[in-house]
């Protein structure tokens, strides 16, 4: 069994980095993983809270998602996650709320992360959003730790088809730890083209003040009406990325891959709906 090494690499990042490996940038949803990530200038997902505070601004119409993924070919490490847009609010239809809840690990570890936040549509090409993220960690043998990041973000669209995003997770540098050592300012600039022919290409850097940054890379290919496939690849550590989303009407269903180099193969499979 793998469980117990991948259990022991994690307690000795948690004990070597006062728990901030355990809240580290990593993708939530199976879109966002078969895109390695790369979502910060992405719109239209019921998870875009996750990458983009401003990103849920950007929905139609209202949208609710769950997800399951097995982390490293590890079922017991299994990941649990859910999330909702609500847009076009009755006290402000430029405005949108969106909250999601994503619940991580095995008996002897659980990371638990709630998210909720308000997007709004500043003017036609310009959206803005905050959110508050409460993170909490349970290992046995330690206390339960847990901490409240704020989370800002914009996006805004250059020209047609062409959206630059930013967003700074954990502004406030919040608290965790025996130690009470800040977790770290993570931002993610990213830029993506919608092109002629539906596909959508962007590039993400992933940058904190104590780590090196990373660079994600991802395409979206709609294949037909119903089908899409999604390839990625990132950097530090190394990994690539594959999935495949097929939707009929107002239900889309995903499946998605990613091979980190170091740690192996994390699965996942969802399903959206538009409400």
């Amino acid at each position: 069994m793998r469980k117990t090494p991948i259990l022991l690499a994690l307690s000795s990042l948690l004990c070597s980095s006062p728990l901030q490996a355990a809240f580290e940038f990593s993708p939530v949803d199976p879109k966002g993983l078969a895109m390695a990530g790369a979502m910060t200038a992405v719109t239209g997902s019921a998870f875009g809270i996750y990458y983009n505070p401003a990103a849920p601004a950007s929905a139609a119409a209202p949208e609710a998602g769950i997800s399951y993924a097995i982390p490293y070919g590890e079922a017991n490490l299994g990941s649990l996650n859910g999330a909702f847009c609500l847009p076009r609010l009755p006290f402000d239809k430029n405005g949108a709320f969106s909250a999601g809840l994503n619940h991580y690990g095995t008996g002897a570890y659980q990371e638990q992360w709630v998210v909720a936040g308000y997007g709004r549509s500043v003017t036609s090409s310009i959206r803005a959003g905050i959110s508050a993220s409460r993170m909490s960690l349970r290992m046995r043998g330690l206390d339960n730790e847990a901490a409240t990041g704020i989370n800002v973000g914009l996006q805004a669209e250059l020209k047609p088809g062409l959206i630059f995003g930013i967003s700074s997770m954990n502004l406030n540098a919040p608290k965790i730890g025996e130690f009470r050592s800040p977790l770290p300012r993570t931002t993610l600039t990213g830029i993506s083209c919608r092109l002629k022919t539906g596909s959508i290409l962007t590039v993400n850097a992933v940058t904190d003040p104590d780590r090196t940054g990373r660079l994600l890379a991802a395409g979206d290919f709609p294949v037909s009406g119903n089908i899409h496939v999604m390839i990625g690849m990132a950097t530090n550590p190394s990994l690539i990325s594959a999935g495949a989303e097929f939707g009929t009407g107002a239900l889309r269903a995903t499946l998605a891959v990613s091979r980190n180099i170091d740690l192996g193969t994390t699965s996942s499979c969802g399903i959206a709906i538009a409400l």
